[in-house]
């Protein structure tokens, strides 16, 4: 009959009854003289009884009493009380491991959770093989976890030194064996054959596999049969109740195995090996995150480019261009990015694409310094605006420093040339033939005899064709607009005419006639003789 709180017992005060089982009651007691907790194990009478068991009681307990483990319970006295044995050993505010799988993890701990309890379990068996000491009873319910004041978790092994008085089971009969007895016992413990330290291995290995699983290697109600599944069935594997488990098979299949020889020479062979195999999938789910995370990513959005391209002050490395020269068409220079992002991705390393046209590249550009594709079309799209500004104005002044022109209409007259406009015209379309390079030659200064009809107005009736320019554009092209006022709109030297107007006599802005003929240039105003 169990004892009543507040009863006394072997000099303990019973606080709360803890468990009983056929094995004996477990109590909560206060020390008699210390203030802390003890855990009071106080076995049946008729097991007491037993002469051979009480000295394997006491032979075990002396052995176990001499240790001293992080990871074991500790023994702390023995006795009798009223005809019944009893145990004096720590108390442990936490769970056992059954308990766990039963509240939170009725599926199966996570496999770093079991590696880290298996670890610890065989460190404390191997210590105690040393010692000469087995346990005999390792499973779920011996494994105690608990919260350090660290905040640490505490993983210890209990009933160390506490002999079952049914260890030697040679028989499925006796009527006090139950599931839970024989779910992780070793075939030679279960045969009633000699032990060692390779069979709390086996049974380590069954804790191990209930842990990770939720459920015994051996699942079934009828203890018979789970003892005839031990001594004649091959183990079972973790990959056959859980897919996602099959890495551990082999570590399992040896841990398992029917013959003490086949398996790990000691408890700590097999937690190394289980973590071994934990570690390859910890790996394996590493490479697949760091594969997906280090996945280009796509090129962000352009941002506004200023008009004059300077290093970064914290760039030691930057692209410096010098003396630009036409570039090539949008087209190619969209190929030309895109084929170089594609070559060297978007990784913090690659270098800025290389722009066609450019010079003088002293160093790569990091990649804080990367042209944006539509950003580098915009830069030179500006450059080519300002190109042809320039070799405008260099034709309007190379016509303005030319003699003054004179009027074949009017002789008493001069024209001059006012300034350039200060506001570029709208951008006309390029011509198809590119302009030819404006004539150094100093232009005649006798004029051609006139026509033998003899009449000036004859060549003048044949007006020039006003040319429209742009600075925006590569060369001038004929328009047949009429000149603005107070502009001359007579075709200067060298000046491009349409094939139309070949043969065509015109009167240029010096005074002198000129004729539109085939140069190897194209067709332009050249004086008399000057084809």
């Amino acid at each position: 009959m169990p004892l009543l709180s507040s009863a006394t017992a072997a000099g303990f005060k019973i606080v709360r009854l803890l468990g009983c089982g056929p094995t004996g009651d477990v109590y909560l007691a206060e020390h008699p003289r210390l203030p802390r907790r003890h855990v009071l194990k106080v076995l049946p009478a008729d097991v007491s009884a037993d002469q051979k068991y009480r000295e394997r009681f006491n032979r075990e307990s002396d052995r176990a009493a001499a240790l001293w483990h992080p990871h074991i319970v500790g023994l702390h006295d023995r006795g009798e009380f009223e005809g019944h044995l009893w145990l004096s050993v720590d108390y442990v505010d936490g769970a056992s491991a059954a308990q766990l799988l039963s509240d939170s993890h009725p599926d199966g701990m996570p496999p770093d959770e079991v590696v880290e309890i298996v670890s610890a379990i065989a460190d404390a068996l191997d210590y105690a093989h040393d010692h000469g000491l087995l346990h005999r009873h390792v499973k779920p319910g011996n494994v105690l976890v608990a919260q350090s004041e660290s905040g640490r978790r505490r993983i210890l092994l209990a009933d160390l030194g506490f002999p079952r008085h049914l260890d030697d089971i040679n028989s499925a009969t006796q009527t006090s064996i139950t599931v839970d007895t024989v779910s992780y016992a070793a075939p030679e413990q279960l045969m009633g054959g000699s032990i060692d330290g390779r069979a709390d291995q086996y049974a380590l290995a069954a804790t191990a596999f209930h842990l990770l699983t939720g459920l015994p290697p051996f699942a079934h109600g009828n203890p018979a049969v789970v003892i005839s599944k031990h001594l004649t069935e091959a183990p079972p594997l973790p990959g056959d109740v859980k897919a996602d488990m099959g890495h551990f098979d082999d570590t399992f299949s040896r841990a398992l195995a029917k013959d003490p020889n086949d398996r790990f020479p000691r408890c700590q062979d097999f937690a190394k090996a289980l973590a071994a195999d934990q570690r390859k999938l910890s790996d394996l789910g590493d490479a697949a995150t760091t594969a997906v995370l280090t996945r280009p990513a796509a090129s962000p959005a352009p941002e506004p480019t200023p008009d004059v391209l300077t290093p970064r002050e914290s760039d030691s490395d930057a692209v410096w261009l010098t003396e630009p020269t036409p570039a090539a068409p949008l087209a190619e220079l969209d190929h030309a990015v895109s084929s170089a992002h594609t070559e060297f991705g978007d990784a913090e390393t690659s270098s800025a694409p290389v722009v066609p046209g450019a010079t003088n590249v002293e160093k790569p550009v990091r990649s804080g310094g990367r042209l944006l594709p539509r950003a580098a079309a915009f830069v030179l799209a500006i450059v080519v605006v300002v190109i042809g500004f320039f070799i405008v104005m260099a034709l309007r002044l190379r016509s303005e420093f030319e003699p003054g022109p004179t009027n074949l209409e009017n002789p008493s007259s001069t024209t001059t040339l006012p300034p350039a406009p200060t506001a570029p015209a709208k951008a006309a379309p390029l011509p198809s033939t590119a302009a030819p390079p404006p004539v150094t030659t100093t232009p005649r200064t006798t004029a051609k005899p006139p026509s033998p009809t003899g009449t000036p107005s004859s060549a003048a009736t044949k007006s020039p064709v006003a040319t429209t320019v742009s600075p925006t554009t590569m060369s001038p092209s004929p328009s047949p607009t009429t000149p603005a006022a107070g502009i001359d709109g007579r075709p200067a030297v060298g000046i491009p005419c349409s094939p139309q107007q070949a043969g065509a006599t015109a009167v240029s802005n010096s005074g002198a006639p000129i004729y539109c003929v085939s140069t190897p240039g194209g067709f332009a105003w050249q004086p008399s003789g000057g084809n």
